[in-house]
């Protein structure tokens, strides 16, 4: 089966600085794959380079075999690729309800079939008691599932998911991550998850990637992640892999 996304070598430099180099991955359909790296290794300027954001100085970026490597944003979102934002891009005037519909509308100019998408999304991520609520007025919490309610509306096949548990509370967490999975198991979509919080990427992620300076430095399972000596030496430490 050929992969959902393919990343060919993909360097990304602003001026002196390499923020990626010659990454390549490649994500499978219906995997959960977790992205970690100390900060600065380069994972949000992989996620911008894959979305459109910006765009890879050398190498190769493929969506189910299509070439996006120089495509827009809008027309990534419009081939399945969706993604939230490390720091939260509510329209904060704005309801949770017109928040979604605007990712709804990459679908459909039918507004009434926009609202509809939009209210089921809500109460999928149960938010739908907080549908009339300005998004400026939302608990953290609550403006990270808006996000990826606000996702979901473009109805992806693959979904970029950056940090989206930072900052919450353990139960907040725990929630978070349940819903997680069941966007994979009840919507069918591909998820690639961004994450500091190693006791949600390691249980949650069939696939484990690792980034260091810019460069990948591991690729694997989660039980063979945590025993990598390059891993343990450039993020997690030895007192994580001593438990």
């Amino acid at each position: 089966m050929a992969p959902l996304l393919s990343v060919e070598a993909a360097t990304k430099r602003f001026g002196g600085l390499l923020a990626n180099k010659e990454i390549s991955l490649a994500i499978e359909p219906g995997e959960i794959v977790g992205l970690i790296g100390p900060n600065g290794a380069g994972k949000t300027t992989l996620f911008n380079c894959i979305t459109g954001y910006m765009h890879p100085d050398e190498g190769r970026i493929a969506f189910d075999g299509a070439d996006i490597t120089h495509t827009r944003p809008e027309r990534i979102c419009g081939l399945g690729v969706a993604r939230t934002w490390q720091v939260v891009r509510a329209f904060g005037r704005m309801t949770a309800l017109d928040n979604v519909i605007c990712g709804a509308l990459e679908r459909t100019n039918r507004v009434a079939e926009a609202r509809a998408r939009a209210a089921d999304l809500l109460d999928f991520t149960e938010l739908g008691a907080r549908t009339h609520v300005a998004a400026a007025n939302l608990t953290l919490a609550d403006k990270k599932r808006l996000e990826i309610a606000r996702a979901l509306a473009t109805r992806p096949r693959l979904l970029l998911l950056d940090e989206a548990m930072s900052g919450l509370t353990p139960r907040e967490t725990a929630a978070a991550v349940q819903l997680v999975r069941r966007i994979h198991e009840e919507l069918g979509v591909t998820i690639c998850v961004v994450e500091h919080v190693m006791e949600v990427v390691m249980p949650l992620s069939h696939r484990v990637v690792v980034l260091d300076g810019g460069v990948k430095i591991a690729d694997g399972r989660p039980h063979d992640i945590v025993r990598d000596e390059r891993v343990i030496s450039a993020y997690l430490g030895a007192r994580r892999a001593a438990r």
